[in-house]
């Protein structure tokens, strides 16, 4: 595994691969080399991906790069972000798709079967993206886990999120600035005890400590807001279009992208490849291993 920062659409970002690193040259000769891309959800923590990445790169064999969100990774040398105050349109909805273009063109400009991936609000970054001439001819495949990509804030979260989490951010935010003052071994000790209440894998100890900065929930909100407003419709020309590559993943109990909504999308569009499981949206806290399984078997398909 690498990881590092790289300046990505004016925003210092946090990339994880596993296999080469994203600066490096390919390691073989041949023409077109299979790289595996991971748009997060919402929060766009890389570390979380961590384990299902892994998984993807043991299964097949092909670099796999995981992007963070831009702002939702902070690092601990003192690099500097941009305020979330002064450049909302860096890290609104629309200003993480321009991210992911900025990236795309920067890295992936050369010979490159692309398979991507994306989660939750990934998914719906994907579907923009799909059609851009960075990518266009690309795309081998698309897999959509869990995907937000029609009204959200209709959906029992969205309802929860807009009703209630959005009075009191104000309260988390400051609470999250009253832990990070604590000492960095009670913090840990903290996050622990609450892991271990959750049910939570050790391994996620260090994804949660990024998440509760300030700056980072910051921006995570604020994009969850834009999320609120604009993820309307769905974007049924792009899907139709590409339907050949596209794999949906949806749970049979989610609060975010429910069932039903996997319902209408076979009901519009009979030929998409859509299927349901009892897996929670938020995947990578806990079964990271089987959904990185079922992906690499869909992709080992399409070849």
């Amino acid at each position: 595994m690498h990881e590092a920062y790289l300046e990505v659409n004016k925003v210092r970002t946090k990339v994880t691969t596993f296999g080469r690193w994203v600066e490096e040259s390919p390691k073989t000769s041949e023409d077109i080399e299979d790289i595996v891309l991971i748009i997060p959800g919402n929060p766009g923590i890389t570390s979380f991906y961590n384990i299902f990445a892994k998984t993807l790169h043991d299964k097949l064999g092909y670099p796999v790069w995981c992007i963070g969100h831009a702002g939702h990774n902070f690092p601990d040398q003192p690099i500097m972000i941009p305020k979330l105050e002064v450049n909302k349109e860096l890290y609104g909805l629309k200003g993480q798709i321009q991210h992911k273009v900025d990236f795309i063109e920067k890295y992936l400009s050369g010979n490159v079967r692309l398979h991507l991936i994306g989660h939750s609000i990934g998914s719906y970054m994907i579907l923009e993206l799909l059609e851009h001439p960075s990518l266009k001819d690309k795309v081998a495949d698309v897999s959509l886990l869990f995907p937000t990509i029609e009204h959200m804030a209709t959906t029992s979260n969205g309802k929860f999120m807009t009703g209630f989490v959005k009075h009191i951010v104000w309260l988390i935010v400051f609470l999250s600035w009253f832990f990070t003052v604590l000492p960095s071994a009670l913090q840990f000790i903290l996050v622990y005890i609450y892991m271990t209440i959750v049910g939570m894998p050790n391994p996620n100890l260090d994804s949660i400590m990024d998440l509760v900065k300030p700056g980072v929930l910051k921006r995570v909100f604020f994009l969850a807001y834009e999320e609120m407003d604009q993820v309307k419709e769905r974007n049924n020309e792009v899907i139709k279009r590409n339907c050949a590559k596209i794999n949906f993943h949806y749970g049979v109990n989610d609060g975010w992208a429910p069932k039903s909504f996997c319902d209408r999308l076979k009901n519009d569009i009979p030929n998409v490849h859509a299927q349901t499981s009892n897996i929670n949206h938020a995947f990578v806290l806990k079964r990271s291993v089987e959904v990185g399984k079922i992906v690499a078997d869909w992709i080992k398909g399409k070849q």
